[in-house]
């Protein structure tokens, strides 16, 4: 009998230790679709042969993850990719332990330049010009866009201000759930809203709406109107520094630790449906990974339009701290013995 009981808890091991690495397969194949710039990487052939996985093992287990809402697949042509769901990013960090180093993140998801044409479809973000005498793309991959808003989205929704939690519950009361469960279905009409929105938006420039633009005449000098993009601008990243200054300001208070105790199991305010299952979802250092390269990528914006370089200094020495102190694991104010910055300008002198 106790040779049975050992064989039978040989055979339970095995089993766990399958489960495990099944688990690790999942990932490195969300991961594999995310960091692929081509579609045609991204099928069930190309996946088996890139990652050197047997077929059938592949296939069952992009099965899994369809069914689990983090993939699709979409037919074209003749192929079958697998890409993100809308929310497979974030289901992948929650029921998936999906995790990143920060230099997989930088890697990963920044912006990415190529000689030659941009392929239609393939980029979330493209622009091709002449540059020198050739063709230039400067581009961020589809999969690569959604992790990246994803992962942002999540970190700047959590640092919400209570004054945001107060407009969200007086939302709810002055829009009952039915009424919002009707304004859902409205989602063509608000995606026409938004079109319409983006068509006053003067050159182009996300940060600025049409009516920055009204008092501009034929009277009004090129330095005035460069002066309402500028201001404009700087407003825009002053109110996105002051966010990031919330999570600043919790690293000094609770440390790296503390912050990740004070945001286990608060919801970051996207709704994800994964086999109806919940999550206890938590803080990961890839939010922080992410919005510091967001943060750097526009301040390039604000060089370029020459905005005010103090407030580009700030925000870029903002985000090498606070890499800093996730990276390095900052213990607080208090039992560190120096404000963040003081302890990353040691730190960086050491």
């Amino acid at each position: 009998m106790e040779e049975l009981k050992r064989v039978a808890g040989r055979y339970v091991e095995a089993m766990e230790s399958m489960k495990r690495e099944r688990e690790e397969l999942k990932r490195v194949i969300v991961k594999y679709i995310i960091a692929s710039g081509d579609l045609a990487e991204c099928t069930e052939s190309a996946i088996s042969n890139n990652l050197g996985l047997p077929r059938s093992i592949v296939r069952s287990i992009l099965s899994e993850l369809v069914e689990e809402g983090i993939l699709v697949v979409r037919e074209i042509g003749n192929t079958k990719p697998y890409t993100l769901s809308e929310v497979g990013v974030g289901a992948a960090l929650d029921w998936l332990n999906l995790s990143f180093t920060r230099e997989e993140i930088n890697e990963i998801l920044r912006v990415k330049e190529r000689e030659g044409e941009e392929k239609p479809g393939q980029f979330a973000a493209g622009i091709t010009t002449r540059v020198g005498g050739k063709t230039i793309t400067r581009y961020r991959e589809v999969h690569a866009d959604k992790c990246l808003t994803t992962l942002v989205g999540r970190f700047l929704r959590l640092l919400g201000e209570e004054r945001e939690n107060v407009v969200r519950e007086k939302l709810k009361e002055a829009f009952p759930k039915q009424t919002m469960d009707e304004l859902r279905l409205l989602f063509p009409e608000f995606y026409l809203f938004k079109e319409l929105l983006e068509a006053l938006n003067p050159l182009n420039l996300p940060w600025l709406a049409w009516d920055e633009f009204r008092g501009v005449t034929e009277e009004t000098t090129a330095q005035e109107v460069r002066r309402v993009v500028v201001e404009a601008f700087e407003r825009g990243l002053s109110h996105i520094l002051a966010r990031y200054k919330r999570f600043f300001d919790l690293l000094e208070a609770k440390g790296y630790e503390g912050v990740h105790e004070h945001f286990r199991g608060k919801w970051p305010y996207i709704q994800i449906l994964v086999r109806g299952k919940e999550p206890e979802f938590r803080f990961h250092d890839e939010y922080v990974w992410a919005s510091t390269l967001a943060l750097r990528e526009i301040c390039k914006i604000g060089e370029k339009i020459g905005a005010d370089p103090k407030l580009l200094k700030e925000a870029k020495l903002l985000a090498d701290v606070l890499d800093m102190a996730v990276e390095k694991k900052y213990m607080g104010i208090e039992r560190e013995g120096a404000g963040l910055i003081e302890w990353a300008l040691k730190d960086r002198e050491a």
